[in-house]
């Protein structure tokens, strides 16, 4: 069931996953080695936000802070720090605008993708500058027509 959970994209609350697991992960600390059942606790419930963040970042293109938190059962300042953990380690693309608490998810764009849209700009400038080239020497002609008698 947990399984299932993780790999669907959908949020999964953490409060109500760990009320449903907490009491296998404390049988887990009687057993031999089970002292790693905190630790375990802590690397689920990373995951678990990991997994939630992802699934937001592929619902959402723009989302406000406060609202991530909410999906994340996180307060404002630990979901920052997940998603920026996130972002830094190239996890996904996301921009987060502080002063209006807002984030921006993007898709990864591959070269080609990127160069194709700087070619386009270029393409457009250039025929900006041809127009703009052509209706100076129009101008130039018209006003030299006008000074001859």
């Amino acid at each position: 069931m947990l399984l299932k959970q993780v790999v669907t994209m959908e949020v999964i609350q953490w409060t109500s996953l760990w009320n449903k697991y907490k009491d296998e992960f404390e049988k887990e600390k009687s057993m031999v080695g089970g002292s790693l059942g905190d630790k375990a606790g802590e690397d689920l419930k990373l995951r678990i936000i990991e997994h939630n963040i992802l699934v937001v970042s592929k619902y959402y293109s723009r989302i406000t802070l406060k609202r991530l938190a909410e999906l994340l059962c996180l307060s404002i300042e630990e979901a920052e720090k997940h998603l920026s953990e996130m972002v830094v380690s190239k996890a996904l693309i996301a921009k987060i605008d502080r002063p209006s608490g807002i984030v921006c998810f993007q898709v990864s764009k591959d070269s080609n993708e990127i160069l194709n849209s700087w070619a386009v700009n270029l393409e457009k400038l250039l025929d900006l500058v041809e127009k703009s080239c052509h209706q100076i020497h129009k101008e130039t002609m018209v006003h030299k027509a006008a000074l001859r008698p």
